[in-house]
């Protein structure tokens, strides 16, 4: 892990990344109407991110790996109704070359 990558948190509010120096960017609960989950290659190895999507276009990017990741997974299967938990974990099996994958979409 590195000291310079974003801290992800979620409270009663929504989910939060911290990149630093007082910016935070997030999407309040209500708000999330879609979560995508892919995987890109990188240098020496394989990165996953889950998208959170709303509505309105706004997008916040989560990678599996950075710091809070894995309590804001628990806290989005306690907050979105039907998403599959074992969804979220099935996604670090992802490879580059698959599609992003629909992990939550709401009805």
């Amino acid at each position: 892990m590195d000291p310079r990558d974003p801290r992800l948190y979620a409270d009663p509010r929504g989910v939060w990344r911290d990149d630093g120096a007082g910016r935070v960017h997030g999407i309040r609960w209500r708000d999330i109407d879609g979560i995508d989950g892919y995987a890109i290659d990188a240098a020496e190895r394989r990165l996953i991110y889950i998208e959170l999507g709303t509505a309105s276009g706004e997008r916040l990017e989560l990678r599996t790996d950075w710091p809070g990741y894995a309590d804001v997974a628990r806290a989005l299967s306690a907050h979105l109704p039907g998403l599959d938990v074992d969804a979220l974990q099935r996604l670090e099996q992802a490879r580059p070359d698959d599609p992003p994958a629909i992990l939550w979409w709401r009805d």
